[in-house]
């Protein structure tokens, strides 16, 4: 019997695991292992609140690729009105990753063995062409190849603050249990960033309390852009994919390109981006470093506020608080963050200023968003890894560097057939590898793999 061991129960973990029992071959054993109790949730998909929409469009959402319509047949099956441009809550979105794997688990051949684990994973030893995997409990497991499929981890904190010193004045991950010491009277709340993650936040912040004032702080000062409501789908100039593909790669060439198309239809930009999908990894891939490097740089933030976007409802409910005050947004850098006896006193520089200001908050909430550098995560298994070298950061600390087929490079860039890697670390590969449209992908793709490897094993038996 061959074994695959998938280390992470998030929306990669979950739809690698429906994808490979649905072409396992006989007498293959699955086992899925995730630290918390909420398979297929993860980060993205854990709250609780209905307010939580995705930002996607539910037509664009099916975790399969062989089945488009998968998540809208299911919200129709909730909501008969939901049509493919619908927002719907991430929590809906949720319940349909369990339903799905739970029906993958029940329509599997019979010599095909799944299990759910609910435990973590401390370390892996590989001996005699198999893997232990050692479990936090104590227990051991064994497989024959192991998929490594943990998603985002929490956001770091920024050099000026000492969460040790600030103590319960500053929340360090806004979707931790810290969020449940935020009180009624805190009234004045500092978010450190300005992205998907603070438009939650203040959202959730405002909803519960409507008289809060909220701060949003950032380098650039930059907040997501809205989706657009009922608008209908516009094919943008099909020249523009070959252009961008034939033209000298560089950072500089291909925003000119961009510029140029949207100027010819300013109104169709949002279709533009989305045409750019099918060739992001092919642009990103054929960047020298030192282009790549200077994207990340210097127009990253500006690609994703305009490239993940945010749903219609959202964005209407974040302009109104943006018009009436509500919510300051400032552009600048933090410089220092202090306890008080009534809260906390922050130091910051404003962008073009040399002057520092000093502000006080009831509370500060880390909100830059979800860290991919995996040198800097306080994960534990992945300091493992790490200390082990069976991992590789990639030069720009945006994800894992890997192989063909999904394969993970070692600390000497050497890739090991029995481990592989999906999941939002494949940004450093392929760029957009953090949405679903792309990451079912992946997923099926790591799972055809894996099951032909079992196969190929088999017949040589």
């Amino acid at each position: 019997m061959s074994c695959l061991v998938i280390i992470g129960g998030g929306f990669s973990g979950a739809v690698a695991a429906v994808e490979f029992l649905r072409v396992a071959p006989p007498g293959s054993k699955l086992i899925l292992i995730n630290r918390s109790g909420k398979i297929a949730r993860g980060l993205a998909y854990g709250t609780a609140s209905e307010h939580h929409l995705l930002n996607v469009p539910a037509g664009n959402m099916s975790a399969l690729v062989s089945d488009a319509n998968s998540f809208v047949e299911y919200c129709k099956g909730l909501i008969p009105a939901t049509e493919p441009g619908s927002f719907v809550s991430r929590a809906t979105y949720g319940r349909y990753l369990e339903q799905l794997l739970a029906i993958a688990e029940e329509q599997r051949i019979t010599d095909v063995e799944c299990v759910r684990v609910i435990d973590e994973v401390v370390g892996l030893t590989k001996e005699n062409g198999s893997v232990s995997v050692l479990l936090k409990t104590g227990l051991t497991l064994k497989a024959d190849h192991l998929l490594l499929a943990f998603g985002n981890f929490s956001p770091v904190d920024p050099v000026a603050v000492d969460k040790q010193e600030m103590r319960d004045s500053y929340i360090s991950d806004p979707w931790g249990s810290e969020m449940g010491s935020v009180r009624s009277e805190d009234e004045k709340v500092l978010l450190i960033g300005s992205g998907l993650t603070a438009v939650d936040m203040l959202l959730t912040l405002k909803r519960a309390h409507p008289s809060r004032k909220v701060v949003m702080l950032s380098r650039r000062g930059l907040t997501p852009c809205g989706h657009r409501k009922n608008v209908p789908h516009h094919t943008p100039q099909p020249h523009v994919q070959e252009e961008l593909l034939t033209s000298q790669p560089s950072a500089r060439g291909y925003l000119k390109i961009i510029r140029r198309a949207v100027a010819h239809e300013p109104s169709q930009w949002r279709d533009l981006l989305t045409a750019l999908r099918p060739i992001t990894a092919q642009l990103w891939q054929r960047l020298p470093e030192d282009e790549k490097r200077r994207f990340v740089r210097h127009v990253q933030a500006y690609w994703d506020v305009h490239r993940h976007r945010v749903a219609p409802v959202t964005f209407g409910e974040f302009e109104q608080y943006s018009s009436r005050g509500e919510v300051e947004i400032i552009a600048g850098r933090l410089i220092s963050l202090t306890r008080e006896p009534d809260g906390a006193s922050v130091r910051i520089r404003r962008r073009g200023s040399s002057v520092e200001e000093k502000l006080t908050f009831d509370k500060v909430i880390n909100c830059t968003g979800p860290c991919n550098n995996v040198s800097r995560t306080n994960d534990e298994f992945v300091k493992f890894l790490l200390e082990q070298k069976l991992i590789l950061p990639d030069i720009l600390k945006l994800g894992l560097e890997v192989g063909s087929d999904y394969q993970v490079l070692d600390g000497s860039g050497n890739a090991q057939p029995w481990l592989s890697y999906v999941g939002p670390m494949l940004k450093a590969q392929f760029w957009e590898a953090t949405a679903v449209p792309e990451l079912r992908i992946h997923a099926k793709n790591v799972a055809m793999h894996i099951a032909n490897l079992f196969d190929n094993k088999n017949q040589k038996k």
